[in-house]
């Protein structure tokens, strides 16, 4: 990526950018000059999202894609690169919010379910993008992981921790085959941030408080840690993984 967060003719797919999370990264990357792919499941939402984004004065466009599907994935890289002929960037942020489960009461087809969401559909998006980035000897992906991949729950599915932590083994795992090619690839573990694409609620705002030292945080603080791993600031960091939880959890 461009030095100093000047992202001036590159191209950043997001996915999951339609709301919560993934619309402040798409925001935000769009302000430091890039063409943000606002890649999402919903159609409208997706469409709104990047709508407000060019109004502002800044270069997006909306795109389907369903993660789960690989044929859908496929579709839109390839639609993209006939577009645009490039892909610079793969922020990883579509999945299945938190889902409750205690683990004798899940079935087989909800942990097919958020695995294949959660996890693979991640590789999936990262496996095709690499083929542009290998030729281009150039890209960044990031995978929007969580801190569940790290501390335990008694109300959330462990097969949402497990496929968060996958994350972090795949940026491990991804990092050490690529970076030859130039391409870095790296995690953000975000704590809560209360921020799905509906307004958080007072009292939820104060039990984050509680939770986190730094406070409340929201979506921003995420958005500003990927951009400084698609900025110059990240040009010798691949196969980290970055705690961005307000002092929720320390250490690695």
């Amino acid at each position: 990526m461009s030095h100093k967060c000047d992202f001036s003719g590159e191209v950043v797919i997001v996915t999951g950018s339609a709301r919560g999370i993934g619309r402040a990264i798409a925001t935000r990357v769009a302000q430091h000059g890039a063409h943000v792919v606002v890649a999402d499941i919903l159609r409208e939402e997706s469409e709104a999202t990047a709508g407000q984004i060019s109004a502002a004065g800044f270069a997006a466009s909306a795109y389907f894609v369903d993660i789960g599907q690989p044929t859908s994935v496929n579709d839109l890289m390839e639609s993209v690169l006939e577009r645009h002929g490039r892909i610079d960037a793969l922020v990883n942020n579509a999945g299945l919010d938190a889902p409750r489960g205690k683990a004798w009461e899940i079935d087989e087809a909800h942990w097919r379910h958020v695995i294949e969401i959660d996890l693979n559909g991640a590789w999936w998006c990262s496996r095709a993008v690499l083929p542009a980035m290998v030729k281009q000897k150039k890209g960044r992906i990031i995978f929007i992981s969580s801190l569940a991949a790290r501390l335990g729950s008694k109300n959330h599915s462990p097969a949402y921790a497990t496929a968060k932590a996958g994350l972090v083994g795949l940026t491990v795992s991804l990092s050490c085959q690529v970076e030859e090619f130039g391409i870095l690839v790296n995690a953000i573990t975000p704590g809560p941030t209360g921020n799905t694409g509906y307004p958080t609620a007072d009292d939820v705002k104060r039990a984050y408080v509680l939770q986190q030292p730094l406070g409340f945080g929201g979506a921003d603080p995420i958005a500003d840690g990927v951009l400084y791993l698609l900025g110059q600031g990240g040009n010798w960091i691949s196969g980290s993984v970055l705690n961005i939880s307000g002092g929720l959890f320390r250490g690695f």
